[in-house]
């Protein structure tokens, strides 16, 4: 295609990580032309190889823009080992040369935040394998608090079930989702799905309105909706989520290859702000892969997060690197990049 600047192997392939069942996976940059660059008519981030499965190229100035952001899907393409790359341009070999100068100190916190997201997903998991959710969806009714008993039974708010007195009582609204327990056999509280009775209070006779109620209660509308979505959520996650990983989580009671991941990504963010260099290519792929299969404990695995973000922020504070991105050496590559493939495809 024209304006390709560079196409390779990654994810788990450039990292030396990829098993059987990896997938293959392409990344590359584009130069998009001038009416996509200097109109506002035509705008272009990123586009498909569709020759490939699964290929995404990113057009050059938003591939710029991310690199020095810190974005770690977007600086492994400049430090990609180039036996993975399978196009390539002199224009390519512009980039990679400018990438070192392009890095900054902000990689402390962009490859700490994606190896925290994979962090947040491995307790979310974890907290459903070992939680898993019925298959019922939550009923309003589990999610009824006592705040006033006026009964001389003595209640405490944690012992109160208002399904005990569902049968021969209704819920009168008060507003605000509280609602009074008053006697009445020919109504009632909840629906079959559990949901609240809905009353219009103008059409409750003058004798209900003025009985005192046996309690009060409040419905926990936040608590419900939490647990609607933490429902929802884990169902489709038992749906969509990949065999092979299920099995893993099962055996070891979390995602490893979110923890993999984690690994990979403090480590890397460690190396950059220590050394300058990212190693895509990983030279503890081995280890990768072993933590991938279940070798680390999930506890083992909490506690390399915590020491290694320990160990990230000291190394934010010696590193080398500047606080901030050089743009205009970005700006100069940018334009000079962009000026080589618009004259060769005679863009004009």
């Amino acid at each position: 295609m024209n304006g390709l600047i560079v196409e390779h192997l990654a994810g788990s392939k450039s990292y030396g990580t990829s098993v059987p069942t990896s997938d293959t996976d392409y990344r590359g940059i584009f130069c998009a032309d001038k009416k996509h660059i200097w109109t506002p008519f035509f705008p272009i981030k990123e586009m498909k190889d569709e020759s490939r499965e699964d290929a995404k190229l990113f057009e050059l100035r938003d591939y710029m823009e991310k690199y020095l952001k810190g974005n770690p899907n977007i600086i492994e393409t400049l430090w990609v080992d180039e036996q993975f790359i399978t196009e390539s341009t002199d224009e390519y070999k512009m980039l990679r040369e400018a990438a070192p100068e392009l890095l900054s100190s902000k990689i402390a916190f962009t490859f700490s935040g994606y190896a925290f997201a994979q962090l947040k997903r491995m307790k979310g998991h974890n907290k459903w394998i070992n939680n898993p959710q019925s298959t019922s969806a939550p009923k309003q009714s589990d999610f009824m608090k006592l705040v006033q008993n006026f009964e001389e039974e003595k209640i405490f708010a944690k012992d109160f079930d208002i399904k005990r007195y569902a049968a021969q009582h209704a819920l009168v609204p008060y507003g605000n989702d509280i609602y009074g327990v008053l006697p009445d056999s020919r109504r009632a509280m909840f629906n079959r799905d559990g949901s609240i009775k809905k009353y219009d209070y103008s059409s409750l006779s003058d004798i209900m309105k003025k009985t005192p109620p046996k309690f009060i209660v409040k419905f926990c509308r936040e608590e419900y909706l939490a647990a609607v979505g933490n429902h929802k959520n884990y169902w489709e996650w038992r749906r969509n989520r990949n065999q092979a990983r299920s099995k893993l989580e099962e055996q070891y009671g979390y995602d490893t290859k979110h923890a993999m991941h984690l690994v990979r990504l403090m480590r890397m963010g460690s190396e950059i702000l220590d050394t300058g260099v990212v190693k895509v290519l990983r030279p503890d792929a081995e280890e990768l892969i072993s933590i991938r299969n279940g070798a680390w404990t999930y506890d083992e695995v909490m506690e390399f997060a915590k020491d290694k973000d320990a160990e990230m922020r000291k190394l934010y504070n010696t590193t080398e690197l500047p606080k901030y991105p050089d743009v205009n050496k970005a700006a100069d590559v940018l334009m000079n990049i962009q000026e080589s493939i618009w004259s060769a495809n005679h863009d004009v």
